[in-house]
């Protein structure tokens, strides 16, 4: 998850350990992405005015994760 977020345009940098992780974005719009998120279905919590949190259950599967990545990769970039 952390690697694939790494790769989404509009994401700085990438912080935590395992599956809880937060995304600093570029820009300070946090809380208008993870409403934007919540809209297509994932939920994030925006955690500081450029951050959100992602924290997936133990038994996320490979291709939920990939989704969730894409439904990001989608919003952040709009």
């Amino acid at each position: 998850l952390a690697a694939a977020l790494r790769d989404v345009p509009g994401v700085r940098d990438v912080r935590g350990l395992g599956l809880l992780l937060a995304a600093e974005l570029e820009v300070a719009n946090a809380k208008a992405v993870a409403a934007a998120l919540l809209d297509a279905g994932l939920v994030v919590n925006a955690v500081t005015e450029s951050a959100l949190r992602l924290a997936p259950p133990l038994t996320v599967s490979d291709d939920e994760i990939d989704q969730g990545v894409a439904i990001i990769r989608k919003v952040v970039a709009a």
